[in-house]
């Protein structure tokens, strides 16, 4: 799964969760676990990428890509956390 599947992931989690009907609660239980997969895999990336900035073999061009795909995983993981905050809620 690439960074552009994640980003479509994440908006069609968003566009379900503001969609005006209801949503049934398979469909929520689905972008909950979505949701939670795809947060564990960015956690998984993020720590893969830590250890890579973290050798000190790497030199300074390659830490600056790997510390902005730690960004981008960072902004992706919080705005899917959001994502499982709304799925939770809605199943209130």
């Amino acid at each position: 799964m690439g960074i552009r599947d994640f980003i479509q992931y994440l908006t069609e989690h968003r566009e379900r969760l503001s969609d005006t009907r209801e949503l049934s609660e398979a469909e929520r239980e689905e972008i909950l676990r979505e949701a939670e997969t795809m947060v564990g895999m960015m956690d998984g990336a993020l720590k893969e990428l830590e250890s890579v900035v973290k050798n000190r073999r790497v030199n300074l061009p390659e830490e600056h890509a790997l510390r902005f795909a730690q960004d981008v995983f960072l902004y992706l993981r919080e705005e899917e956390e959001k994502v499982k905050a709304l799925a939770r809620e809605a199943g209130r």
